[in-house]
């Protein structure tokens, strides 16, 4: 082996090593607090408020389609989808637990917070903007609607 050749080989290694580490955390600042959550302080926050779902009072169920756009925070958007997913997938299981177990669905709203959500202990992820869960007792499912209602 050439001695001559080796401290060049380690410079050209720890360029090459210092030029991956620069292209891989370029991309990694932090994205903007109005698009993280971070400015209303929900991320990783849980809680159980549940309101019941009454389509007669104007409440809409809310799009939660993941919009695309050239904003390369958009991925960050996602965040209200997936807990909002991944919550409903939690009651939804423990719905059909409770119809297991039963032979029947919850008869309305009370039972169903106090028998799948409080027995359970089940704990929703703070959804973003003015979006909240919401019990269905009708389809028997739990749905998230935008913005408060209005009072007319």
């Amino acid at each position: 082996m050439d001695l001559t050749q080796t401290p060049i080989n380690l410079v050209r290694q720890s360029v090459l090593s210092l030029a991956i580490c620069c292209i891989l955390l370029g991309g990694c600042a932090d994205p903007p607090a109005s698009e993280t959550g971070a400015k209303t302080g929900i991320i990783g926050k849980k809680n159980q408020d549940i309101g019941e779902f009454k389509p007669e009072d104007g409440e809409k169920i809310a799009d939660l389609q993941v919009k695309t756009s050239a904003n390369p925070y958009a991925s960050v958007g996602a965040y209200g989808f997936a807990v909002a997913e991944i919550s409903k997938q939690a009651v939804t299981r423990a719905l059909q637990l409770f119809k297991a177990e039963h032979g029947r669905m919850p008869k309305d709203y009370d039972e169903f917070m106090s028998q799948i959500i409080k027995r359970n202990n089940i704990q929703l992820p703070v959804l973003p903007g003015k979006r909240r869960y919401q019990y269905d007792p009708v389809k028997y499912e739990l749905v998230v609607v935008e913005a408060e209602k209005t009072d007319k």
